[in-house]
C-alpha cells in the first residue's frame, strides 16, 4: 500500500470522520491516565475526537495534528506537528496519547521525539477501539474489507513489552469491551470514513458501500438499530 497517500486521506472526510467515528470509553481514559489532571499532547489528533473527552475530564491538552482540514475541527490549542516533529519543550509533559494514530508513525525517530517531550516517568498512551470480531457478524464484516482496506505497519493487538524502544519501560495493556449503536446508514458511513475507502476509485467504493449495506441489513433487520461491538486497546509505557 501506499502508506503515505492513507495516512493523509483523511482530511478531505473531516466532517464525517469527527461525526461517525467513535469515542473512547471513559473508564479506558481513567485507567491510563488516573484522576489528576495531566499535562498532555494528544497526538495524531485527527479532529479532535480524544483531545475532547481528554479535556472534559479535567486535563489540559495540546492537540497535535499534521493534516490542516482535520485540524480545523479542534477548538483551543491545536498545533500543526507531527509525531517526529511534536511542538512543545522538551520535558514538559505529563502524558502523550495516541487515539487510532500510533501504527501511521509506529517506530524510530518517533519513539525518541516521544520521549523528548515527556517528564521522567511521563506516560506514552497509544490506544485504539478495534471491532470485536469475536462476533460472527463482525468477523464478517472484516472478510468484507479484507479486499479494500490498508494493511497497517503494525497490528495495534499484539504490541510487545518493549515495543516503545529503550527510553521506555514495560508496555502495560488492559482491554475494555463495549459497544456502540448503529443502522445501515451509519454504518456506511463508518466505513466511508476509512483510509481505504478514502483512496478507492468510484467504482470500488460503490462496491464496498453495496456489499456493507446489505450485511448491515441483515443485521438491522426490523429492530430500529444494532450494536458494534468494539474491544478498545490501552497501552501504557513510562519514559524511564
Amino acid at each position: 500500500m501506499d502508506f503515505s497517500k492513507h495516512a493523509s486521506s483523511f482530511g478531505a472526510a473531516a466532517d464525517l470522520y469527527d461525526r461517525i467515528r467513535p469515542r473512547y470509553p471513559l473508564e479506558a481514559l481513567r485507567w491510563a491516565l488516573g484522576e489528576a489532571p495531566r499535562r498532555i499532547v494528544d497526538l495524531g489528533a485527527g479532529t479532535g475526537i480524544l483531545t475532547r473527552q481528554l479535556r472534559e475530564l479535567g486535563h489540559d491538552v495540546i492537540a497535535v495534528e499534521p493534516d490542516d482540514e482535520m485540524r480545523r475541527q479542534i477548538d483551543g490549542d491545536a498545533r500543526a506537528g507531527s509525531a517526529t516533529a511534536i511542538p512543545v519543550e522538551a520535558e514538559s509533559l505529563d502524558a502523550v496519547t495516541a487515539g487510532q494514530a500510533y501504527h501511521w508513525f509506529a517506530g524510530e525517530p518517533a519513539h525518541t521525539e516521544i520521549a523528548r517531550v515527556l517528564k521522567p516517568g511521563g506516560w506514552f498512551i497509544p490506544i485504539w477501539n478495534v471491532r470485536d470480531e469475536s462476533v460472527a457478524w463482525v468477523a464478517e464484516l472484516s472478510d468484507v474489507f479484507d479486499g479494500h482496506r490498508a494493511r497497517t505497519a503494525i497490528d495495534e493487538r499484539t504490541l510487545t513489552p518493549d515495543q516503545f524502544g529503550p527510553l521506555f519501560g514495560t508496555a502495560e495493556l488492559q482491554l475494555f469491551r463495549w459497544s456502540t449503536p448503529h443502522t445501515v446508514d451509519s454504518l456506511v458511513d463508518l466505513i466511508k470514513s476509512r483510509s481505504y475507502y478514502l483512496v478507492s476509485d468510484a467504482d470500488a467504493r460503490a462496491a464496498l458501500e453495496a456489499r456493507v449495506r446489505e450485511l448491515a441489513g441483515r443485521i438491522q433487520g426490523d429492530q430500529e438499530h444494532f450494536e458494534l461491538p468494539y474491544v478498545t486497546y490501552a497501552y501504557r509505557s513510562s519514559k524511564l
